[in-house]
């Protein structure tokens, strides 16, 4: 016979009147879950979104580039060779002798630019055959100025290929040399707190005709002062 005082069978034991007698049910076991996989379309979506901010950011940039450079409207300088003279000049053999001084005008015609010449470097030459250099001393010029810029060439028993004597002293025959003078420099534009990247200025004077003949040590620029190209 079933003892009336303990609890029928089937009966969960927290409906019993002492069930706080019993112990708790445990809890089902807690797995961990990982955090779900980024989403794939979020890292393209961040890409485009940097790529699209750079890609305007350049373009505002050139746009402020192109609306500075309209409005400032930097033009190059003109370099004008306005006297050439030549001393103790021969040639024979396979060497060259003689000391060149040329003078430049150099303009800025710039309203608001100023222009900076640095590492300035000359050379002059007979039908491409190299006859000496000179480095030249930095200068600035402001907005709308000229300076005169002074280039002293001097070859000592240069060595000079025999067929290029035979045609400068034939050329001495006749008269006159004529010579090809270059200069470049590292030039930098500014106008006020803007100023643009420096960039390599190129002149070149050529055929530069010097009056002198064959029995003659020196000579003297022959015609009117000549302008020189100027492009970067």
């Amino acid at each position: 016979m079933q003892d009336p005082s303990r609890p029928a069978t089937g009966y969960p034991a927290y409906n019993h009147p002492n069930a706080a007698q019993y112990p708790y049910a445990a809890p089902p076991p807690y797995y961990h879950q990982p955090p779900p996989p980024p989403r794939p379309y979020a890292s393209r979506s961040f890409f485009r979104a940097f790529f699209a901010t750079m890609i305007c950011l350049a373009v505002i940039f050139g746009v402020i580039i192109v609306i500075t450079w309209l409005v400032l409207r930097p033009s190059l300088p003109h370099f004008t060779l306005t006297s050439l003279s030549l001393s103790n000049f021969s040639a024979s053999n396979q060497s060259l002798s003689g000391t060149f001084r040329l003078s430049f005008n150099v303009r800025n015609g710039n309203r608001k630019m100023s222009v900076t010449y640095n590492a300035l470097r000359s050379s002059i030459f007979y039908h491409s055959n190299y006859i000496a250099e000179s480095e030249l001393a930095p200068f600035k010029q402001d907005t709308k100025s000229e300076t005169a810029l002074n280039v002293t060439f001097a070859a000592a028993n240069a060595y000079f290929e025999p067929g290029a004597v035979r045609d400068l002293n034939g050329d001495r025959t006749r008269g006159s040399v004529p010579f090809d003078v270059q200069i470049s420099a590292s030039t930098s534009f500014r106008s006020g707190s803007w100023r643009f990247r420096p960039r390599i200025l190129k002149i070149v004077c050529r055929r530069v005709v010097v009056g002198i003949s064959s029995n003659s040590t020196s000579g003297e620029l022959v015609g009117l002062p000549g302008e020189c190209q100027v492009w970067t």
